[in-house]
């Protein structure tokens, strides 16, 4: 699967609020960084399911808008625009995510 293809799969299974599916395009030891702090955020599978899991039931919870993409062999950029499905207020995030053998492994994201 091609590494933009695994991406727009991701986000869909996100927007479905599918956790199983949505994880099934991340490696075990993903490792989410945001910029510019070099913070990172989560470190593996199993923090980001739980994090997928609190964020998919609040009630505001967020949908993801792929605004513009762009692939480099097996790195993805992405411009998405987060929603929230009841207040509407939105905000923008450009995340660059890194593929490896068909999975995410790596993302970095500023928001």
């Amino acid at each position: 699967m091609e590494a933009k293809e695994v991406i727009l799969k991701h986000i869909e299974e996100y927007n479905k609020c599918d956790i199983e599916k949505c994880l099934a395009y991340v490696s075990d030891d993903i490792e989410v960084t945001i910029l510019p702090s070099n913070e990172v955020l989560f470190n593996s599978k199993d923090v980001l399911a739980g994090h997928l899991k609190a964020a998919f039931a609040e009630e505001d919870r967020e949908t993801v808008e792929v605004v513009k993409i762009m692939e480099f062999k097996n790195c993805v950029t992405t411009v998405e625009k987060k929603t929230k499905v009841i207040s509407l207020t939105s905000r923008e995030l450009l995340i660059t995510y890194l593929v490896e053998n068909s999975k995410i492994s790596k993302m970095w994201a500023i928001r």
